[in-house]
């Protein structure tokens, strides 16, 4: 299937035919529109009455439409309140109807109501579609569409595969932080469609169920196989406050052992039933550009330091440490610069060397190979990973040796080998 293109005012010449987003969510959920992979702006926290699609872009490059988002509040779905329940919201008439969305009470009588009503329209309904509605005192809103998992619903009912795929494309936006990070989406509603990118190479994972239903909403996620390898704030693999979804089923809760996936040739990208659910989001992802990063050891719990030279170290960590945090920029495909917040200067293989022991320092960015680096998750090990350089992608960072586990070890590579924790490594985030 070959998701349809949506047009919006554009920053690219390019149009574009797969989904891309960001979530900003200092809440609950949120779809908006930026450009991927570059300076988008973020919208302004305030209500614009009338017109709200400032920031609406075509990305490029990766065939991706992206979002930026910015919800606050939790209306209308907490765990006790579906979202048709004492809201004005009515699935069984459309959108734009005087009966779908009620003018000037429930979701429309607040600033928290119309943010949860700007960022379900715009999963909803497709671009250039809107809907205009008043809040209490008169005031006209316009809540442009964006994405367009249920175009129908502008002026017809919300039927349940409507519901599930609206459900499923908020829950996938959530971000409890607030923090604006891009995300790849894979699902089998129209405006989504299937096929994976480069730029976003990790599978986070999956969301279903069905918020519209008024006695116990049903908002749900499983993880998928890397979603602990490019852990942002307020995504699952972090550790978040008060998510609006749970794990689907007890323990790990991985996507593939109960999830339907898609038909060959997208069985790789997603899933087309989930927990009795027919439409399910799947969320790929990167490094966040923006979050800070500790780098720890398996073997000794150490995490990588600047040291007080150009060699590094591995140390205890300490939140208030700044020589500990770095940032992870995918510079090409499994090719990622990781740079020191403290020093500005990046992990490096000395003269980009290829023999055991060589020391791993910082230097200043050249682009050569021993300062671009791969993340390998481990097929046997959940959490931790294979840090090798593009000069020798036979070897890995390194602790000297298994008994090196005490604070101030240099960090070296060595040859790799998947049963040496000391060759292992999780990424977190640096709070």
């Amino acid at each position: 299937m070959i998701p349809r293109s949506r047009t919006c005012v554009a920053r690219s010449n390019t149009l574009q035919s797969k989904r891309s987003v960001s979530a900003k969510l200092c809440g609950v959920l949120a779809v908006g529109a930026g450009l991927w992979m570059s300076a988008c702006a973020a919208e302004g926290d305030g209500e614009q009455p009338l017109v709200e699609n400032g920031d609406e872009s075509v990305a490029s490059v990766e065939q991706a439409l992206v979002s930026t988002n910015g919800l606050k509040s939790v209306n209308g779905l907490s765990s006790t309140n579906g979202l048709k329940s004492v809201n004005g919201l009515k699935s069984v008439n459309g959108l734009k109807s005087v009966n779908g969305l009620a003018d000037g009470i429930g979701l429309m009588a607040s600033l928290e109501g119309r943010e949860t009503v700007k960022y379900l329209v715009r999963c909803a309904l497709p671009a250039g579609d809107s809907i205009t509605k008043k809040d209490q005192n008169g005031v006209s809103y316009t809540f442009p569409g964006q994405i367009g998992v249920a175009p129908y619903w502008a002026t017809g009912a919300c039927d349940t595969a409507c519901e599930e795929s609206v459900s499923a494309c908020l829950l996938a936006h959530v971000n409890t932080t607030g923090q604006n990070i891009s995300l790849w989406l894979d699902g089998n509603m129209p405006g989504v469609g299937w096929g994976q990118s480069t730029s976003f190479p990790y599978n986070e994972g999956s969301f279903f169920g069905n918020m519209f239903t008024v006695d116990a909403p049903q908002m749900y996620y499983c993880s998928g196989r890397d979603f602990d390898q490019a852990v942002v704030p307020g995504r699952i693999g972090a550790n978040q406050s008060n998510p609006p979804y749970t794990i689907a089923w007890a323990g790990a809760a991985v996507c593939a052992d109960f999830c339907t996936p898609q038909d060959i040739p997208n069985d790789q990208d997603g899933y087309k039933a989930c927990n009795g659910k027919n439409h399910v989001m799947t969320v790929w992802r990167n490094f966040d550009p923006n979050t800070n990063y500790k780098i720890c050891n398996r073997a000794s719990g150490m995490c990588l330091d600047s040291g007080s030279n150009s060699t590094v170290v591995a140390n205890t960590y300490g939140s208030s440490v700044a020589t500990q945090k770095w940032q992870i920029v995918q510079i090409a495909p499994k090719q990622y610069k990781v740079t020191n917040r403290s020093t500005g200067k990046v992990l490096t293989v000395s003269g980009n060397a290829t023999k055991d022991g060589t020391a791993i320092v910082q230097g200043a960015y050249t682009g050569a190979k021993g300062q671009l680096w791969s993340f390998t998750s481990m097929a046997n090990a959940t959490g931790f990973h294979a840090v090798s350089p593009q000069s020798s992608l036979s070897s890995a960072l390194s602790l000297p040796n298994a008994t090196a586990t005490g604070a101030g070890a240099n960090v070296q590579e060595l040859t790799w080998s998947s049963s040496s924790n000391f060759m292992q490594w999780t990424i977190g985030i640096a709070n």
